[in-house]
């Protein structure tokens, strides 16, 4: 299963402002520790906001915050944000219109069940788990033990 480029970015911006709960953490911040595009991350932490995952503060001195505890966030909440009922395979709209061998191809409910494993291990770990890795946290803080 591949992920695409903002759920990639959600977690990135997700991880790291879960790794400065100290304080408000700027988009602009985010992009410079992982090297991406501002933009991305600015339309990324919007959607955060908007799902209930960052708590937000305009004005000098603003940015974003983790709105839940780290431990009540599961990574699996995450996936699929952007997307009404994702599907890993569309036999109904997929490419060419429907798939003419869907009324006797059972490939559609694996790939369902597949999806619901992916997310039942997903949900089953939550972002605390992933932060509290020492390493982690020295990677954006030479000041960190390690």
């Amino acid at each position: 299963m591949k992920l695409n480029a903002n759920t990639d970015f959600l977690y990135r911006a997700l991880i790291y402002v879960a790794l400065h709960p100290e304080r408000w953490v700027t988009a602009r911040e985010v992009a410079e520790a992982y090297k991406l595009s501002h933009n991305h991350i600015s339309k990324v932490c919007q959607e955060l906001i908007r799902c209930g995952f960052f708590d937000a503060q305009r004005g000098r001195g603003g940015g974003v915050q983790l709105a839940r505890k780290p431990e009540d966030i599961h990574l699996g909440e995450l996936l699929f944000l952007d997307e009404d009922k994702p599907k890993i395979i569309d036999c109904e709209t997929g490419i060419g219109g429907p798939c003419r061998i869907a009324p006797a191809c059972r490939l559609k409910g694996i790939f369902a069940q597949a999806q619901r494993a992916f997310l039942d291990v997903m949900n089953s770990h939550t972002l605390d788990e992933v932060i509290s890795q020492p390493k982690l946290v020295s990677l954006f803080d030479p000041q960190a033990p390690k």
